[in-house]
């Protein structure tokens, strides 16, 4: 398989060789990976790259594109988008009638900068760090997928088209409400902010209602499904920089820090996978946390060679 290299002057034009590549025939397992890589190398990757995903999507609901009459010269940025734009159309310009409203968008979050986007039927999507979703606005339903990381969604009432959420095996239904998804390494957490959701945590599991200020974390190595109430400020509370957790086993709170690069952690103890911590949490500090642990609980951090640590017992 041929390399791509990407070197042009603009992350912009960076985004729109990628998008090219990516819908092409040769685009393999080897070519997602260096992707996905780019994107996460620079914040300005993945912002490049969702904003040209956005801007194709709405050049795919036209049917053929207009000629446009001279206008004053743009600014820099959308000057760069346009560019960029042009380079993909360039390159997909066999597949435009392929094109439809119903195809997948790709939404991507860098590894330090959360985003946020507003779709088109009004509904609007925060993407926490190291975040991917692929969303489709079809006729009779709106469909996003959480690939990997955390969002919080404010979703527009639409009686007709009904929101899901797909997670692994997890899914969350919606008509209209505000509400958080986490998609762990092996935890699946939702909490709401306002309305109602119904959760099935697994294809063959029956639905679990949820309504605001609930909480379900459900842990797939076990099967088991945990529900708690909520704090005023803790939905979501990522999006202000600190994470507000009350009354959370560590592995589910340690689990959620790993997002913002916390140090690997195991358990020497099984035991304390399970005990109740609240407080919060500065994201751009995360490892703070675990050198204050000692303090809120008995327990010893010990270093491994590996870089990571565990957690044993100590001494009340």
């Amino acid at each position: 398989m041929s390399e791509l290299r990407v070197d042009p002057a603009s992350p912009d034009e960076q985004a729109a060789l990628w998008f090219a590549r990516r819908h092409g025939d040769a685009f393999g397992a080897r070519d997602e990976a260096d992707l996905q890589a780019w994107l996460a190398a620079d914040p300005a990757h993945a912002e490049a790259y969702a904003d040209l995903q956005l801007l194709w999507q709405d050049m795919a609901q036209l049917p053929r594109p207009p000629i446009p009459a001279e206008r004053p010269a743009p600014r820099r940025r959308w000057r760069s988008l346009a560019a960029a734009a042009c380079l993909v159309l360039l390159a997909l310009l066999p597949a435009w009638l392929d094109v439809s409203p119903d195809g997948a968008l790709t939404l991507v979050s860098g590894p330090q900068t959360p985003r946020e986007v507003t779709l088109e039927d009004g509904s609007r999507i925060h993407l926490n760090r190291n975040t991917r979703l692929e969303v489709r606005l079809l006729a009779e339903r709106r469909e996003v997928e959480l690939v990997q990381g955390q969002a919080f969604f404010e979703v527009a009432r639409d009686v007709q088209r009904p929101f899901r959420v797909q997670a692994g095996e997890g899914s969350v239904q919606v008509l209209g409400t505000r509400f958080d998804v986490r998609r762990g390494r092996a935890l699946l957490a939702v909490s709401v902010e306002s309305g109602r959701v119904a959760l099935q945590p697994r294809a063959d599991a029956p639905l679990v209602e949820l309504l605001a200020g609930d909480r379900a974390v459900y842990d797939g190595s076990r099967g088991t499904l945990l529900r708690s109430r909520v704090a005023d400020g803790e939905v979501a509370s990522w999006r202000s920089g600190r994470l507000v957790f009350q009354q959370w086993p560590l592995a589910q709170l340690l689990d959620e820090l790993s997002q913002y690069g916390a140090t690997p952690v195991s358990f020497g103890d099984a035991a304390l996978a399970v005990r109740q911590v609240s407080g919060s949490v500065d994201l751009a500090r995360p490892d703070d946390f675990l050198s204050a642990l000692p303090v809120l609980l008995p327990v010893k951090v010990e270093p491994l060679d590996d870089g990571s640590v565990r957690l044993i017992s100590a001494p009340d």
